[in-house]
């Protein structure tokens, strides 16, 4: 009998823990912002011909930033924010990708926000 209460316990224990994880997870994920990540590919884009570091970049990547609406401050701010959050960076690194295959005309994989193997 005691054995029986045992795994009875264990399922109800297993089955909470499984609640648990299921309540936990957000079947959207966290959002993208559509407009940083358009900043982000326009910056990387420039990047490839000028470099990071010459005075050329340095300008052409404010004009960027500026371009999209944001200052400099909130520019870094706003990616600050998504390297500090590890749940907001894969669906973001998605978005980024699906960005530049837009770009050059490939149809996205995966759609924003949606880790791969999620479909």
């Amino acid at each position: 009998m005691r054995h029986k209460a045992g795994r009875a316990f264990a399922a109800v224990l297993l089955s909470a823990l499984c609640a648990l994880v299921l309540a936990a997870c957000d079947k959207t994920g966290p959002s993208v912002d559509s407009k940083l990540v358009a900043t982000y590919v326009d910056i990387r884009a420039m990047e490839q011909s000028l470099g990071t570091e010459t005075p050329e970049a340095r300008l052409a990547r404010k004009s960027i930033i500026e371009q999209h609406g944001y200052t400099l401050e909130s520019y870094s701010a706003a990616i600050d924010k998504v390297l500090d959050d590890a749940s907001s960076w894969v669906p973001f690194q998605q978005a980024v990708i699906n960005r530049i295959d837009s770009l050059i005309g490939n149809t996205p994989s995966v759609p924003p926000g949606q880790p791969k193997g999620a479909q």
